[in-house]
């Protein structure tokens, strides 16, 4: 890797112009100079076209849009095969980097050869940009640790070595939610895994409009079982095991939330096939059995 690579900032974004622009800015004030922005739009139809155009010119911004709407896991993934950088990292619109995120990750990336996904912290911040805190969920991966078992929080702000992911089968394009995990389980099973204990991103919460918090966070839940089984299916571990693990830390924690009817129940079935384990909590989510139907029985 040269000393100066081209590091690719990804940005898969729907209906996200109200935020997009503190996105670009925060990439135009990084202190490293030398990246690409890739965008892919998901057929926005809010004012993220205006934000657009106001690069079109500019050779460091290459902005593609979808046919139709596909969905989060469709657009990262493209947004993966366009990237040209040795290093690259996901921006989500409605988010921002700090001003040396890219300069620090560029470093860590050459003086760790061997890795290939590294991982910091991220402020949290509320939808007019204040901070309210800073991400503890995130710690070192410990030696042969791996983050499907719950070792190791991996979260923003990622980057990862292009060279690696073209190892993996890539992003699934069916994914909606959960996307990132999927990126990180896949990472993990190519290379090695590094944690910067310092804040490099800013993540946006409060919007109304994330895919994983509030009233998705449930449905996000469900696409990281969908994730955990796949990872599972790859390295030929037993599913029940390692998932239903998972699933009971969830409920144990969403009892005093009552997100979850019939908890109790729900833990009994346990002992069933996979495709029961995943599908019975979340029968209000019809729309999307018979996608897991078949990722789990084929």
């Amino acid at each position: 890797m040269e000393k100066t690579p081209l590091f690719s900032v990804l940005i898969a974004n729907y209906n996200n112009g109200k935020y997009l622009q503190e996105a670009v800015d925060s990439v135009l004030a990084q202190t490293y100079t030398n990246w690409e922005i890739i965008i892919v739009d998901d057929k926005s139809t809010d004012n993220s076209a205006e934000v657009y155009n106001q690069y079109k010119d500019d050779s460091r911004f290459h902005i593609y849009f979808n046919d139709k709407n596909e969905g989060c896991g469709y657009t990262k993934r493209r947004c993966a095969e366009l990237a040209q950088g040795d290093i690259c990292g996901f921006l989500d619109p409605d988010d921002t980097l700090m001003p040396n995120a890219l300069e620090t990750m560029v470093k860590a990336h050459i003086d760790n050869r061997n890795v290939s996904l590294i991982y910091s912290r991220y402020n949290i911040i509320t939808a007019d940009g204040s901070v309210i805190g800073i991400s503890q969920q995130q710690e070192d991966m410990p030696e042969g640790g791996s983050f499907l078992e719950g070792q190791g929080g991996i979260s923003h702000f990622v980057s990862y070595k292009r060279n690696y992911y073209l190892k993996t089968p890539g992003i699934d394009p069916d994914y909606k939610r959960a996307v990132d995990h999927d990126l990180y389980l896949l990472l993990e099973e190519v290379g090695k895994v590094l944690f910067l204990d310092l804040v490099l991103y800013n993540y946006r919460t409060e919007t109304g409009d994330n895919i994983s918090l509030g009233q998705n966070g449930d449905k996000a839940f469900l696409w990281h079982l969908v994730g955990m089984v796949d990872a599972c299916r790859r390295r030929g571990l037993p599913i029940e095991d390692v998932v239903s693990k998972d699933l009971d830390n969830y409920l144990t924690w969403n009892r005093n939330e009552a997100r979850i009817d019939g908890i109790e129940s729900i833990k009994k079935s346990l002992s069933y096939r996979i495709g029961n384990i995943l599908i019975k909590p979340f029968k209000c989510f019809s729309n999307i059995n018979s996608f897991l139907k078949h990722k789990l029985n084929r």
